[in-house]
């Protein structure tokens, strides 16, 4: 990445440049950077200078540049390209980026563009496979065999691969193309030349097409897997996923888990125009509006409490926010496990007690504290026994519910991190404050 001290100076000299128009200097100067450089500049610039820069780039340049730019910038680029550069910069791509490309261009145009292209009935053919699937991220570039060919058939297929292409895995499948197995390439070249590949292949684990993306980080920890054989509803193998590939879903999901419990309803990087960033966020601002609202509902009710003891109201912040904090611990917890496949449903049972003896002694500990400071601040015993008691009952009530909102929301397909953060702090909003004003109201008052 680009110096943060040496930016302003390149911007400069990028105006400088494009104020006198000229391209040579532009594209020569542009070049000359590195590939990070470019991209950092490219996510940096406003939408007419990126547009700019784009054009004066060769086909190769640009198909080096545009898999590696923010969601963003490749929207205005895309809209910016004419069909027929679209489709020969598809051409120049890995078949997965080329699918990611033109997966990026708008519908009416997308027929057009794709008539263009050489590789169009392989790019149709994963189009039709989700973006976030097994099939939409990998790629047909692997080497399979027929479990009858010879050692020496697979020695001489070995010979003709070009230098730069190098297998982590040879497939083994049947006459219908159905994957049985694999073997290395090592193996392949120091076994005897008349062997059959079917004995040397050994069993590989296999996801299906339509499998989530994020289902398939687990499995290649689980069993240390360079490549990830991808196969159809038949058993087939139409393609792989490279162990690049997982690292940017990695990446991809962390991300999105990260907004989505922040509250962002699709991933929004940092150089998102205003208007962008606040149609992302707005809709999730008005349903937290909405729980806000429910919670003031409860303090509503509990009206004449809060004026008959006002230390109530002191305290109220106190209890939700502790009792959110708590819970945001528990919901971090078990949506990481469920994104690594380290929870199953099984375990939920488990999990589920040892958060809540958990939250009994947070509650505890938190509690205590807390209803010393509330009897030396107002001088009443009872009212430090409420306070501790709402905590405890508040941090109870969200290792119940940090555990079960995420399992509830995996179960029914949603992502976790989508909504059970802002679930969780309304009812630890909600139920805090009822607590501690259920409370005030049955022994004070």
């Amino acid at each position: 990445m680009i110096e943060e001290k040496k930016i302003t100076d390149i911007a400069e000299e990028l105006n400088l440049l494009l104020e006198e128009d000229k391209e040579k200097a532009i594209k020569d100067y542009f070049c000359s950077l590195k590939l990070s450089d470019q991209i950092y500049l490219i996510d940096h610039l406003p939408k007419e200078k990126k547009i700019r820069i784009f054009s004066l780039l060769t086909i190769d340049e640009k198909a080096e540049l545009i898999p590696e730019v923010d969601e963003y910038s490749m929207e205005v680029i895309i809209r910016s390209l004419d069909a027929d550069t679209l489709s020969k910069i598809a051409d120049s791509l890995e078949i997965d980026e080329a699918v990611d490309l033109i997966g990026e261009v708008r519908e009416h145009r997308r027929d057009t563009v794709l008539n263009k292209a050489k590789r169009a009935e392989h790019i149709r053919a994963l189009l039709r496979f989700g973006p976030d699937t097994a099939a939409g991220i990998m790629t047909l570039d692997f080497l399979s065999l027929n479990g009858e060919d010879t050692v020496k058939t697979a020695q001489e297929k070995l010979r003709k691969i070009r230098e730069q292409e190098e297998f982590k895995y040879i497939y083994i499948i049947d006459d219908y193309g159905k994957l049985s197995g694999y073997v290395t390439p090592w193996a392949i070249l120091t076994s005897n030349s008349e062997k059959i590949l079917r004995d040397l292949s050994k069993p590989i684990y296999s996801v299906p097409a339509d499998l989530d993306q994020e289902e398939v980080i687990p499995i290649v920890t689980d069993y240390d897997l360079l490549q990830v054989p991808v196969v159809d509803e038949f058993g087939k193998l139409i393609g792989v996923i490279t162990v690049d590939d997982v690292l940017d879903v990695m990446e991809e999901e962390a991300t999105e888990d990260i907004q989505y419990m922040g509250g962002l309803r699709n991933i929004e990087s940092a150089f998102f125009p205003p208007r962008r960033s606040f149609a992302s966020r707005i809709p999730w601002l008005y349903i937290k509006l909405l729980s806000a609202l429910l919670a003031a509902l409860v303090v509503g009710y509990f009206e004449d409490v809060i004026q008959a003891f006002i230390g109530a109201a002191i305290f109220m912040p106190v209890v939700a926010a502790m009792g959110g904090s708590a819970g945001t611990q528990t919901l971090s917890i078990i949506v990481r496990a469920i994104a690594l496949g380290e929870v199953r449903y099984q375990d939920v049972k488990g999990i589920l007690w040892k958060e809540i003896i958990v939250g009994f002694y947070t509650g505890l500990a938190i509690g205590l504290g807390t209803s010393l400071i509330a009897l030396i601040w107002k001088g009443n015993p009872m009212f430090g026994l409420v306070v501790g008691l709402a905590l405890i009952l508040n941090h109870l009530a969200a290792a119940l519910f940090g555990v079960l909102l995420p399992v509830i929301m995996d179960k029914m397909d949603i992502d976790p991190a989508l909504t059970s953060s802002l679930f969780l702090t309304t009812i630890t909003d909600v139920f805090g404050f009822f607590a501690l004003l259920a409370l005030t109201k049955m022994i004070l008052t």
